[in-house]
C-alpha cells in the first residue's frame, strides 16, 4: 500500500526542488533576451515623423487651396524619395520586415495619389495616413522593445 502521508523532511526537500526550479526559470528569463524586432532607430523615426508632419502640412494647405500643382508634385517628389530613403536605411537592419513591408505600401499609397491626380484631399488620403500611423507604431514598440532590453540589460550586469 501507498504512503498517503509525506513526512516534514520530504516536504521540504520538495518546496526547496519547486523553489530552485522556479529561480533558475527566472535567471534563464533574465539572462537570455531574444530579439524578435530590429533595433529602434532614431534616424528612422525623426525622418517617419518629419513625413507625417510634411503630409498633414501639404493636405491642410491643399484642402484650404494653397497648394499648387507644382508645390503638389513637389510635395510627391520630396515624399516618395524620403520613403525610399526611409526603405534603404530599414533594409540594413535584420529582423526588420514589417517596417520594410509597411515602407513599401506607403511608397504605393503616395505614388497613388500622384498618379490619381486632381488637388489632394483629407478623405482620398485616409490609408495613406493609416499606412503612416502603422509606421510609427512600429517605432513606438522598437522603443519599447530596446527600453525592455537595456533595463534587463543592466539589472542582469
Amino acid at each position: 500500500m501507498l504512503r498517503a502521508i509525506m513526512t516534514n523532511r520530504e516536504v521540504l526537500r520538495f518546496r526547496l526542488a519547486g523553489r530552485a526550479t522556479a529561480w533558475a526559470a527566472v535567471f534563464l528569463l533574465v539572462g537570455c533576451s531574444a530579439v524578435f524586432v530590429a533595433p529602434y532607430d532614431e534616424t528612422t523615426d525623426r525622418l517617419l515623423t518629419d513625413l507625417y508632419v510634411r503630409t498633414e502640412t501639404a493636405l491642410l494647405q491643399a484642402e484650404a487651396g494653397q497648394l499648387t500643382d507644382k508645390d503638389q508634385q513637389q510635395f510627391f517628389d520630396n515624399a516618395i524619395g524620403t520613403v525610399r530613403t526611409l526603405k534603404a536605411r530599414s533594409s540594413l537592419f535584420a529582423k526588420n520586415e514589417d517596417e520594410i513591408n509597411a515602407l513599401a505600401e506607403l511608397e504605393k499609397r503616395y505614388q497613388n495619389l500622384r498618379e490619381r491626380g486632381g488637388p489632394l484631399r483629407s478623405s482620398v488620403a485616409t490609408g495613406l495616413r493609416a499606412t503612416l500611423l502603422d509606421l510609427q507604431q512600429i517605432q513606438i514598440s522598437k522603443r519599447r522593445s530596446e527600453t525592455f532590453t537595456i533595463g534587463s540589460k543592466k539589472s542582469s550586469s
